[in-house]
């Protein structure tokens, strides 16, 4: 029996465990235990899906310890700078783990645990959400049909269509958002790491209805991290990663952004210290808390994941694209920016207790999750994944036809 511990009962959390608990989907026997440190938001969600619930506090290194001693997998949903510490924990106690990214420099710093994972038998998947995650399985698959990689660039892009009266929504950590608007992102050009301006290269592209042409911008992310190791004996010397979200969400963020909200240098207010991001995101989860959508329309949304790789094969230049549209769910009502989160650890977990998943070590998704299979696990979970390849007929490159395109009307 496969026995799995999901750390944080968040949305990401929940949708894990109702995916690890889908009959349908997941029909294997298995042993779930869903722990947070808000033991009634682990216990809802536990008597919901019929599974245990305990009280876990991970900054506690003793409690977490006798928590997943005896697991098969951890799979961690807290927020990202406990990655660490909750890898050593597996070590330890000999498990398997799974996380859902570590915006790039908490992601540089686990790969230092490779060795370890691997000595100990045992696979870390880092990033393993939507992106980093089938991101990365996707690019991962685009590189599999080339012989060299010289680009690999993931671009995602989030579209909410729901009929709302809503100030705000926010399609995912908001703490998450605040650090993508505000850290400088960092890219992979002429085969170096190196930082660029937050919200730089801003470009319009033309995505998958239902989201059509919309702006993408630089965010800090892990997947050129992750490209440049995965990818380096292929001779790679370009990655990025791009995120375009609603233009009206877009510009409240960063309304909050620049007048401060994301800072944490603490402000003195009525004689107290007060951390700003901390405020302003207890007051937003405040008012989410409270809003009335009685007369909102059913949630409609929509993420699209693009993986673009561009390399060679028998000499030829190729650019492969991967993509994959996903909606709202209409198995259990989940917004689309949630389902491709919460759903991958589930399915990789699983692929790991069955002996789908043989590598060891900490590894990204594109190194050891088998794309075919894991597609067609998210197929049944309403996110379908295509492939499309360019290859020039009239030469071997695509100099002539970059020189058409790009001239000026």
């Amino acid at each position: 029996m496969m026995k799995l511990v999901i750390l944080g009962a968040g949305i990401q959390g929940s949708i894990v465990a109702t995916d690890l608990c889908d009959p349908d989907l997941s029909p294997d026997e298995k042993d779930v235990t869903i722990c947070d440190y808000d033991f009634a938001k682990a216990k809802e969600v536990a008597d919901r899906l019929g599974i245990k619930a305990l009280k876990c506090d991970v900054s506690d290194h003793d409690a977490l310890i006798s928590i997943i001693k005896g697991a098969d997998v951890v799979l961690n949903c807290v927020q990202y700078n406990w990655n660490i510490d909750i890898m050593r924990a597996c070590l330890i106690v000999g498990a398997h783990y799974i996380d859902l990214g570590g915006l790039f420099h908490v992601t540089k710093k686990q790969f230092d645990l490779h060795e370890d994972f691997k000595r100990a038998g045992l696979t870390a998947v880092l990033g393993m959400g939507s992106t980093p995650g089938t991101m990365n399985v996707m690019a991962g698959y685009a590189a599999s049909r080339l012989d060299t990689v010289r680009e690999a660039h993931a671009i995602c892009a989030c579209g909410d269509f729901t009929r709302t009266e809503a100030i705000i929504g926010i399609p995912y950590s908001l703490l998450t958002v605040m650090e993508e608007h505000t850290m400088d992102p960092w890219i992979l050009k002429d085969g170096e790491l190196q930082p660029v301006s937050a919200g730089s290269g801003k470009e319009m592209i033309p995505f998958s209805e239902p989201i059509g042409l919309a702006e993408a911008f630089y965010c800090i992310h892990s997947e050129p991290a992750q490209f440049a190791r995965s990818f380096k004996d292929k001779g790679i010397q370009e990655a990025s990663f791009k995120l375009s979200l609603p233009k009206e969400f877009e510009e409240r963020i960063r309304f909050l952004a620049d007048l401060g909200f994301s800072s944490e240098e603490p402000l003195e207010v009525g004689g107290q210290q007060v951390n700003p991001l901390k405020t302003m995101v207890g007051v937003v989860n405040r008012y989410l808390s409270r809003y009335d959508d009685s007369n909102d329309g059913e949630l409609n949304d929509s993420d699209v994941l693009r993986a673009v790789v561009k390399g060679t094969k028998d000499g030829v230049e190729k650019e492969v694209i991967v993509e994959s549209v996903i909606r709202t769910s209409e198995k259990w009502g989940f917004m689309a920016g949630a389902l491709d989160t919460g759903v991958p650890p589930s399915i990789v977990a699983q692929m790991i207790c069955k002996g789908q998943i043989t590598e060891r070590g900490a590894l990204a998704g594109e190194q050891c999750v088998p794309p075919i299979l894991y597609f067609k696990e998210l197929a049944k979970r309403e996110m379908p994944v295509y492939c499309v390849e360019k290859t020039p007929l009239s030469s071997d490159d695509f100099e002539q036809l970059n020189q058409a395109m790009n001239k000026p009307k």
